[in-house]
């Protein structure tokens, strides 16, 4: 990855980790983990966390599946690491909007899963 990408996803990660925090979730960056990356930042909850998997790319939907699969993988590295019950998604950048608009992605299990755990279903 050009160091200028590198720059690019960085301050997409802090900026996620920046508006979680002020819209009162608890939220902070993860440190790079090798072939055993946990995510790159985490929502901590009472009962389950969810690790984001951010991307800050022309061309998300085109890898989304992948990016899936990646926060999936990420998501049981997190749950191995910290023995908690965790869901992994994908944070998405919305060219020339707000951080507030970019797009979580996760899979139906993972919001049925998202769902039950949060005691919806």
């Amino acid at each position: 990855m050009s160091s200028a990408n590198k720059r690019r996803g960085s301050q997409w990660e802090r900026d996620i980790e920046e508006h979680l925090n002020v819209s009162g979730l608890k939220a902070r960056r993860l440190p790079r983990a090798g072939s055993k990356d946990i995510g790159d930042c985490v929502i901590e909850g009472k009962a389950f966390d969810i690790v984001v998997e951010a991307k800050n790319t022309k061309t998300a939907w085109a890898s989304m599946a992948q990016y899936l699969r990646e926060a999936d993988v990420e998501a049981c590295n997190y749950e191995l690491k910290y023995q908690k019950p965790t869901i992994g998604v994908v944070a998405t950048k919305t060219r020339q909007k707000g951080t507030g608009e970019g797009r979580i992605v996760l899979t139906i299990d993972q919001f049925v899963s998202l769902l039950r755990w949060g005691g919806v279903a």
